[in-house]
């Protein structure tokens, strides 16, 4: 089987990443299909589907090519998975009812939980490390064409936690450079376990309604993201994994220092940052979809069992996710301000240098 000539794929899963990497993909003449449910279908085919970078279009309008079923036994070359974990044992189940157990599979989740749901019903699994955020806007010029903006902080990163199936890492590499760029890795739990830290933020960006690029945002948001930043990679380091050099964090001695280090030093480099980030899966699931769920448990949820097996103390983490986890529990969901974050998540005896 080769991935480099005309593979079959499927995407299932029409949310951010999969309606986006469908559109990429159609765009430069590759054959995909993306699976929705039948509603969602319905209306993905009477819109074209444009992505915008920085406000500036970078694929034209484009018609996808979209199902709401597979067939029992259908040939897929590759399946990507791009659903989030909190439905990925729902989802595999569902696909294992219709697809060989050896098709090639690719999850595409945050966090590291994919590698103990996937398994459970497929034997050739890849993954990927998504370095994109990607949300709808409103098409106000064209009532045929759903926008979507992306904000690209790196390349999608592709590997096995065994280093197996390189053959097979390569060839979604070589697909996949035909529209973003990307890379392989042998080293791939440490590069997974880098993004979760990062993904920690996640949580805050959300529940402060996606305030984060007010000006009054910037020093509390950095007060309380170095923290939990440092308590991230502070759990990596006792539970063995190395510091990832395709990671969009800074240097490990650079996070481990700044409990120490006054942030009016980092400042300029964190407002760069900050300015980077836009919304997040978890800021559609709470802020726009209302649900209620989100992947809180499955990224923060998990730092905080990590640090509990290696008896590390993160005590911001621990307030964050309790915090959160009210919070995106209220229907309707209200924000807090980032200055309320900050008093909630701070202990009475600290000092924080700003």
């Amino acid at each position: 089987m080769t991935l480099l000539k005309e593979p079959k794929i499927v995407i299932y899963g029409a949310g951010a990443i999969g309606i986006t990497l469908a559109t990429w993909m159609t765009s430069c003449g590759i054959n995909v299909s993306l699976f929705a449910r039948p509603k969602k279908t319905l209306l993905l085919k009477q819109k074209k589907i444009r992505i915008l970078k920085a406000d500036k279009e970078i694929i034209a309008p484009t018609a996808l090519k979209t199902i709401d079923h597979i067939d029992s036994g259908e040939t897929i070359d590759l399946l990507i998975i791009t659903v989030k974990n909190f439905n990925l044992a729902q989802s595999s189940q569902e696909l294992s009812r219709t697809i060989d157990r050896d098709t090639l599979i690719l999850g595409l989740q945050n966090g590291v939980i994919n590698q103990t749901i996937l398994p459970k019903y497929f034997s050739n699994i890849v993954y990927g490390i998504v370095n994109y955020n990607a949300w709808s806007t409103d098409s106000t010029d064209n009532a045929h064409t759903f926008n979507w903006n992306v904000n690209i902080n790196g390349p999608i990163i592709f590997g096995t936690p065994d280093n197996q199936l390189m053959k097979e890492s390569q060839e979604v590499v070589g697909l996949f450079s035909r529209f973003i760029e990307c890379k392989l890795t042998t080293h791939f739990q440490d590069d997974a376990h880098a993004k979760l830290v990062a993904n920690l933020g996640n949580a805050v960006t959300t529940i402060i309604g996606n305030s984060h690029h007010q000006k009054s945002a910037l020093k509390p948001l950095q007060q309380v993201l170095t923290r939990l930043t440092y308590e991230g990679v502070k759990t990596l380091k006792a539970a063995g994994f190395k510091e990832s050099l395709s990671s969009l964090l800074p240097s490990w001695t650079l996070i481990m220092s700044s409990k120490y280090i006054p942030l009016i030093f980092t400042r300029r480099i964190f407002r760069k940052k900050l300015a980077l980030i836009g919304s997040t899966s978890m800021a559609t699931d709470i802020l726009n979809k209302g649900s209620g769920v989100s992947e809180l448990e499955t990224i923060n949820g998990y730092l905080l069992s990590l640090a509990e097996q290696h008896n590390i103390d993160v005590p911001y983490s621990k307030r964050l996710y309790k915090l959160c986890e009210k919070h995106f529990a209220d229907k309707p969901f209200k924000s807090i301000t980032s200055k309320q974050l900050k008093v909630a998540l701070m202990f009475e005896d600290e000092e924080i240098k700003s």
